[in-house]
């Protein structure tokens, strides 16, 4: 009960930080970016102030989208379906009949899947507290959960974006795998990998795991892990067939990405040292005080840290926790850019309890460090500017 008071203590006064910023980026950003399309139609009908509906920016109108008209819109289908679904069958809020949903979002929509995000990062961070504390101190637990609020683009957890449904799904699945709870641990693997493509990931997690184990393995035990690994790609399968069956293309989440601009190839894979020579190359040519040469230094940075923490720390980290981080931080490269790569990093949780080892001077200055380029990031995200 005292951890689930303090977990709840430093998430709310989280959420009254980010309004705080968010509502103090009107004056530190005067002109709104609205680099993305259909705010007007998503967002501005809630009637709220722009510093809470920004918390919808981006890719949360096309959820919101989702979650009233189904996958109607050219390109669509690259979203998963699990979080616009939830959204969706979840939202008792009564809706405006004034609205025409022909060309408008019902707010409706936007208050509960605001609501819905928030409530998912809440138990991620009980779920992650909990798997932590299977191989870590209650200390590091809970600098663990720290890190994770002030990371720069923790504010994505608390927005219309899919990554603190996922995140739960994934450490809640982790978590029932390594206590044995190995049905569970199956299907909320399925439901994590029909919220995004990472969610496959996780039964490299549970192979791994049985692999580590093999010698204390009893036979009941592993026909449930077996199920549970069976299981836990069931919900992208689910997915594909549904694609083909209605599209004709089951891999149509991966053909859309072109679709939305942000320089993804889907019919070839680009390895990363091509990737990592193409950005250095738009360093050399692009502008240095244009707004493409601090978004490519801000992906460049986001990529190269994570993995270079993952491969310095090796032996530290649990192997398939490893494993998992470094393919959630490579697949997104394969498609020829780094665009994104500030937000997957969030995915790559190991890193949390690796960098709350850091002795306390050292961690105070490293929690200043990430809180102030969240204040920073989320300002411009608020205001319309793309950061992740």
């Amino acid at each position: 009960m005292k951890t689930i008071k303090y977990i709840f203590t430093l998430f709310i006064i989280w959420r009254i930080c980010l309004f705080f910023v968010a509502f103090s980026s009107n004056y530190l950003i005067s002109q709104f970016g609205a680099r993305f399309p259909y705010y007007n139609t998503a967002l501005e009908p809630t009637g709220l102030p722009n510093w809470i509906w920004g918390f919808g920016n981006f890719d949360g109108v096309h959820y919101l989208r989702l979650a009233q008209d189904g996958y109607t819109s050219k390109f669509s289908q690259s979203f998963f379906p699990v979080y616009p679904l939830l959204i969706r069958f979840l939202n008792v809020i009564p809706k405006n009949p004034a609205i025409d949903t022909r060309t408008f979002v019902d707010p409706s929509y936007f208050y509960t899947g605001l609501i819905l995000s928030n409530l998912f990062f809440l138990g991620f961070l009980v779920f992650f507290y909990k798997l932590l504390k299977l191989d870590y101190s209650e200390k590091i637990a809970k600098l663990s959960l720290v890190l994770v609020l002030v990371f720069p683009t923790s504010f994505y957890l608390g927005s219309i974006y899919t990554e603190s449904l996922f995140l739960m799904l994934t450490v809640a699945s982790i978590y029932c795998f390594r206590t044995k709870k190995y049905f569970l641990a199956g299907i909320l693997a399925a439901i994590a990998s029909a919220t995004k493509i990472f969610g496959v990931f996780i039964q490299v997690i549970f192979l791994i795991e049985m692999f580590m184990n093999r010698k204390n393995i009893k036979t009941k035990e592993l026909g449930g892990q077996i199920l549970g690994l069976v299981l836990a790609p069931l919900g992208l399968v689910a997915y594909m067939f549904y694609l083909n069956k209605n599209f004709g293309d089951a891999l149509l989440f991966l053909n859309s990405q072109p679709g939305f601009g942000a320089g993804r190839s889907s019919q070839a894979y680009i390895l990363l040292p091509q990737v990592i020579f193409r950005y250095i190359k738009m360093f050399l040519t692009v502008k240095v005080t244009s707004l493409p040469f601090w978004n490519a230094l801000l992906e460049f940075i986001f990529t190269l840290i994570p993995l270079s923490l993952l491969a310095i720390f090796f032996k530290k980290i649990r192997s398939s926790y490893l494993w998992f981080s470094f393919l959630v931080l490579i697949l997104p490269t394969l498609t020829g850019t780094l665009s994104s790569m500030p937000r997957y990093a969030l995915v790559a949780f190991p890193i949390f309890p690796l960098l709350a080892s850091t002795p306390g001077r050292h961690f105070r200055l490293l929690v200043i460090i990430l809180t102030t380029v969240q204040i920073i990031l989320l300002s411009m995200f608020i205001r319309g500017y793309w950061v992740a």
